[in-house]
């Protein structure tokens, strides 16, 4: 694996690791429901990703191709779901904190195809 690969999943794995802390510390002072005001499906989901979004670090370094799936399929329900809270809902959650998101979203979604080509390519010489 080449060295800029290695980066792109570095910053990818760290990026749900960023996400596991958020999420554990939600979790930790305030409990399961992040916003009073906001849907109880919204706080569990909430919830779920203190799971989900390290168990998508580990399969980006292990298993990348299913990490790769499952952390596009969260970070695209993430930023889908807080905008919904930010505009939508007027819930206070951080302007920054979400185009910080779709910023991610953005890489991640790019560095798919880049990831993914070597695997894509060992399979197609079989």
């Amino acid at each position: 694996m080449t060295a800029i690969k290695r980066i792109t999943i570095g910053v990818l794995a760290s990026g749900f690791a960023i996400g596991t802390v958020t999420h554990t510390l939600h979790l930790v002072n305030v409990g399961w429901i992040v916003f009073d005001d906001a849907p109880t499906w919204m706080n569990v989901y909430w919830t779920a990703l203190t799971a989900l979004d390290p168990l998508a670090a580990v399969l980006l370094i292990y298993r990348r191709p299913m990490g790769l799936a499952l952390g596009a399929a969260i970070i695209l329900s993430d930023v889908a779901i807080n905008s919904y809270a930010l505009y939508g809902l007027a819930l206070p959650f951080g302007f920054l904190s979400l185009q910080l998101q779709t910023l991610f979203c953005g890489f991640l979604l790019g560095a798919v195809g880049f990831l993914a080509t070597k695997h894509q390519a060992r399979e197609a010489n079989r």
